[in-house]
């Protein structure tokens, strides 16, 4: 993310409308980057028209679709809109209408191939599909397949079936830490073979690339320095990336111990039912007992009045918790919270450094806990979130945070707040809490770490110790691990945690240390790239209510090594390692010939 894809996507379309060779383009994004497309068009390639398909106005928008139907163009529209009017940009004068480009941006929008808006993108006819994200595989390797399914039309890696028991499955299989030596072999060499057959389809640039070619250049002998001419774009600023191991408040702890004990959690354990509810419930008891439900509430005997969030409405939507929690103090709050004792410690050192900084949470009701008490404390903080719903809105709380170096504080959603958009002006970035998805927080990360950031950028994971956190967390390591291996980031990224680790949610470990913080640092402790500054900083860390730190950033520094791979054992099995790759290979030919 923020290495430019928007800008080069504009000189390519701007050299291929200059050479004639197309006519038509439709680009497809979430809505909040409608206005920035254009923005961006209007600075780098104002000779092409483009024009928005969107808003209220049927009439303006059919008009924008045949203008560059007719005349040539762009044109922009946003996921939302093609779900319910694909029909209508499928077509021009009753007849099928051939787009020269469908391009998708933030394509991992269509991750999914049986949602509805996959469907519809698939559905618009194209001569040619290009496909922009950052995130290419978020939770699992169908999400790859549904990508390169949609780009190449069918033509690449066979159906969802074979792709599954062909590729997915032994590639999962050799991730895990307890997997046999037979089954890493396996997965390694069934990788290697899915990287051969996606490369050639599959562009990828990543920060590090980026600065081992800046290092590259600032030791190249005089005179070569036109070997990287590509370099002339803007460096970016050292990144350190810390997990901050906090503590459960005792009123948490002891609420997170009830439920656990609860009758219906045990026979939950036993059945195959989805525990989702139940991991939702601990998910918010890790951030704040107040953002649990009324039900919960009475079940574990807390005092409804006091703890209880207001019922969703029949439409979804939910009322601010400001009214819930105006009576109480400030004081109070944070002490029912390990996470907010320690965020308003860190934040309030952060501002007397004078630093900017974007806290994401997944939760609205959390960003109302943390918003009055920081208002209470007169931090000037801006604020958006799913109800900010007008665009220009948005863009003007942005374009103000990123000017007024008054504003201390931007919270955010991660939903809403960590796609797409561009906030450098901020140094410093909280997640308040992680995400099943490790996509999720990476892209929120990275809304202040990207092109036009001049300082160095800190971030700050909270996890929970011995919770159901710590165990997300290393869910989130397996699926960045698949990711790695996938996509060639990493030939045999090193396998930290084994199944059985990643299933143990229901189990509150010790929580006054984490296991993972302590295995990260034997592996990883030396490796940290700081300087006095920092130092101190992590220094000052330490003094607050916390267990301690992890370098997130330095995940996957470690590769295992050759002597540490285990290879096929005998002939027999190594031949049949080649049996399954050529399989699987011919397979996935088989299903994509036309």
């Amino acid at each position: 993310m923020g290495l430019g894809k928007t800008i080069q996507i504009i000189a390519f379309l701007s050299g291929m409308f200059d050479a004639d060779l197309i006519r038509s383009v439709l680009l497809i994004m979430p809505v909040t980057l409608v206005n920035n497309w254009m923005r961006e068009f209007v600075k780098w390639a104002p000779g092409i028209r483009v024009k928005v398909f969107h808003g209220t106005s049927k009439k303006e928008r059919q008009q924008n679709l045949e203008q560059v139907q007719r005349k040539c163009g762009v044109l922009l529209t946003s996921y939302q809109m093609i779900l319910a009017n694909w029909e209508q940009v499928s077509s021009f004068g009753q007849q099928q209408f051939l787009w020269d480009y469908v391009i998708l941006d933030e394509a991992h929008k269509i991750k999914s191939p049986s949602a509805k808006t996959t469907k519809s993108v698939y559905a618009i006819p194209a001569t040619n599909r290009l496909l922009l994200t950052g995130t290419p595989l978020q939770n699992n390797l169908r999400e790859l397949w549904s990508l390169f399914d949609f780009a190449c039309q069918g033509s690449l890696l066979g159906t969802a079936k074979t792709f599954r028991m062909e590729y997915e499955n032994p590639i999962t299989k050799a991730r895990e830490k307890d997997a046999t030596p037979g089954e890493k072999a396996l997965g390694l060499k069934i990788s290697e073979n899915l990287m051969t057959i996606i490369q050639p389809y599959f562009l990828r640039r990543s920060k590090g690339e980026i600065q081992k070619l800046k290092s590259e250049r600032a030791t190249c002998p005089p005179g070569e320095e036109s070997n990287y001419t590509a370099l002339e774009m803007p460096s970016l600023p050292r990144k350190n990336d810390f997990i901050v191991w906090v503590y459960l408040a005792p009123m948490q702890e002891e609420i997170y111990r009830s439920f656990l004990s609860l009758d219906h959690i045990k026979e939950l354990l036993n059945t195959t039912r989805s525990p989702l509810a139940e991991l939702t419930v601990l998910k918010k008891l890790c951030d704040h007992p107040r953002l649990l439900s009324a039900q919960a509430c009475i079940q574990l005997g807390l005092e409804v009045s006091d703890y209880s969030e207001q019922t969703e409405s029949e439409n979804g939507t939910t009322s601010s918790m400001t009214q819930e929690i105006k009576h109480i103090s400030d004081k109070l709050l944070i002490e029912e919270s390990g996470k907010l004792i320690f965020l308003v410690a860190l934040l309030e050192k952060l501002q007397d450094e004078g630093h900017q900084t974007l806290v994401f949470s997944q939760s609205r009701k959390m960003l109302d806990i943390i918003e009055h008490i920081l208002t209470q404390r007169h931090f000037r903080l801006m604020r958006i979130d799913g109800t900010v719903t007008r665009l220009a809105e948005r863009e003007k709380r942005i374009g103000e945070f990123q000017m007024d170096k008054g504003y201390s504080i931007f919270l955010l959603t991660t939903q809403v707040g960590g796609v797409g958009l561009t906030l450098t002006s901020a140094t410093r970035v909280v997640i308040f809490d992680p995400s099943w998805n490790p996509a999720t927080d990476a892209q929120a990360v990275d809304r202040a770490y990207r092109i036009g950031q001049k300082e160095n950028v800190v971030i700050y994971r909270l996890i929970t110790c011995g919770t159901v956190e710590e165990k997300i967390y290393r869910r989130q390591v397996f699926k960045d691990s698949l990711m790695r291996q996938s996509t060639g980031d990493k030939k045999n990224p090193y396998r930290y945690f084994t199944k059985q680790e990643l299933r143990e949610l229901f189990i509150l470990e010790e929580t006054r240390s984490s296991a993972t913080q302590l295995q990260l640092q034997s592996l990883h402790a030396t490796q940290r790239n700081s300087d006095i500054k920092l130092d101190e900083h992590i220094a000052y860390l330490h003094t607050l209510e916390m267990f301690g730190i992890s370098d997130h950033d330095l995940m996957y520094t470690c590769e295992t090594g050759q002597d540490e791979e285990e290879e096929a054992e005998d002939e027999d099995e190594h031949q049949y390692i080649e049996h399954r790759v050529q399989m699987a290979q011919e397979l996935v030919q088989l299903e994509s010939r036309k």
